[in-house]
């Protein structure tokens, strides 16, 4: 695919678009040139913070009129370069349309535009009965990064991932047109679902600027349990046996001593348990005290007989309970502070089959000499998997990253899972789409994209190659 470059008089012709010069940005610095993870950079040639659906419809459809690359950015907390600007061309910073736009609790849903972050959000609902219940640990992500990626996070097990909380977007497509996909109502037996498509798309098909969320009532009740193990292993084998039991925790975690330290490390804080190396973190929430008593009592009769040690039962609102999930949210920043590079394999596999990968991830530990620190989300499978370079050379590393992705790949498909859960493919796995999921279809997928960005200039070079290899 064939791009143009901006020109002097596209520029001029685009800054008529947007009247203000501070959002409009012709010598954009470094902090547009990365993601969360900073391994690759590409610089935009132009940067543009719009505030309005018009001024995004305007720089959209010129964009595609005149065959210059355009990507759509929340607040950087991406880890696989989608919002990279790879092809150079325009970046559209969304994070200055972070207003919200209506709040409708009769109908359990609330409007906001794209570029507010969840933090704000969540905010904005605090003293209020409802609550928005995803929670990806990056707090400062954007709402419209959480549509574009479906992001998943620690209350998935119970309540979903993005996908089951958003009623409503609107997208700016590459006519220009601002379209509505989906509606306020629940339910919908109504013909194609294009949100939904749009949904965990990477921001590949459009630009989402308005966002409609599903409101839960605020539960009365929550408490954690730290289940601590002697190993990972004996962990994470005792989480198909707690979701059998007919309690659906809020929140399944894992993680172990290893990474543990890490965060000690990092943070300079103990972690508050020191008994086991294998932990389970149980989230728990309810409308009364005795319905979730009842469900803590089923879960400790579950892993008693599983060689768990003596459960940590904390109120959520427990400093020691705010220390440990603050231990678990901080994970990611503890590892990649120590190593100078990092990289990151999110793959989703049937509960089930965790300790394949785990197991796969020692051995390849060993056979490479490599660190590879990991923890996740128990409860539905999705592994957070670090390549650490410590003292490897440029070489070593690339190499040695290749084959650790290559492997972990090749095992995730032969168990029946994804390449990844919640943190997408952008430009990182590209490469390796195609094998993975076959030619058929990303084929099929290359249709979809055509039809809704038939010059290709909506993020480029994303998830899958536009062109396939020979």
């Amino acid at each position: 695919m064939k791009y143009n470059e901006l020109t002097a008089q596209d520029i001029e012709a685009l800054h008529a678009f947007i009247s203000d010069d501070e959002r409009f940005i012709t010598e954009p610095t470094e902090h547009w040139d990365h993601d969360q993870f900073k391994v690759v950079r590409a610089m935009p040639k132009l940067v543009i913070q719009p505030v309005t659906n018009e001024e995004v419809q305007n720089v959209v459809k010129y964009a595609s009129d005149h065959k210059i690359p355009l990507v759509p950015r929340g607040n950087s907390t991406g880890l696989m370069g989608a919002n990279l600007t790879i092809k150079g061309g325009i970046s559209l910073d969304m994070v200055k349309m972070n207003q919200v736009l209506e709040y409708d609790p009769d109908s359990l849903t609330m409007t906001v535009q794209a570029g507010i972050r969840l933090r704000d959000l969540e905010g904005y609902l605090a003293d209020k009965p409802f609550t928005y219940m995803p929670a990806p640990a990056m707090h400062w992500a954007t709402i419209g990064g959480n549509v574009d990626t479906n992001a998943g996070g620690l209350k998935a097990v119970k309540y979903g991932v993005t996908r089951e909380h958003i009623r409503e977007i609107k997208v700016v497509l590459t006519d220009g047109k601002l379209y509505k996909f989906g509606a306020k109502a629940v339910k919908s037996a109504s013909g194609y679902s294009l949100k939904d498509l749009i949904i965990g798309s990477e921001g590949t098909l459009g630009v989402v600027t308005e966002v409609t969320v599903r409101l839960v009532p605020r539960p009365k009740n929550s408490i954690n349990a730290i289940i601590p193990f002697p190993t990972l292993n004996q962990a994470i084998k005792s989480v198909p046996a707690i979701l059998a039991s007919g309690v659906i925790p809020t929140t399944v975690e894992f993680m172990g001593r290893k990474v543990l330290d890490l965060w000690e490390n990092y943070s300079n804080q103990e972690f508050p348990i020191k008994e086991g190396d294998g932990f389970i973190i149980v989230g728990l929430d309810a409308f009364t005290e005795a319905e979730i008593q009842a469900e803590l009592q089923e879960i400790l009769e579950v892993v008693k007989g599983l060689g768990a040690g003596e459960a940590v039962v904390l109120n959520a609102e427990d400093e020691k309970a705010k220390l440990i999930w603050k231990a678990r949210e901080e994970l990611l920043l503890a590892i990649q502070k120590s190593t100078p590079k990092m990289d990151e394999v999110d793959v989703c596999v049937p509960i089930n089959k965790i300790p394949d990968v785990l197991n796969r991830i020692e051995e390849l530990e060993k056979e490479l000499n490599m660190r590879i620190p990991n923890f996740g989300h128990a409860g539905d499978g999705n592994l957070h998997i670090y390549l650490c370079s410590d003292d490897q050379s440029d070489e070593d590393y690339e190499r040695n990253s290749h084959t650790v992705i290559s492997e972990l790949f090749k095992l995730t498909k032969e168990l029946d899972g994804n390449m990844s859960g919640e943190h997408g493919i952008g430009y990182a796995r590209k490469d390796f789409f195609d094998d993975f999921y076959g030619r058929d279809y990303t084929d099929m997928l290359r249709k979809v994209k055509s039809l809704f960005d038939p010059n290709g200039i909506i993020n480029p070079d994303k998830i899958f190659p536009l062109e396939p290899k020979d």
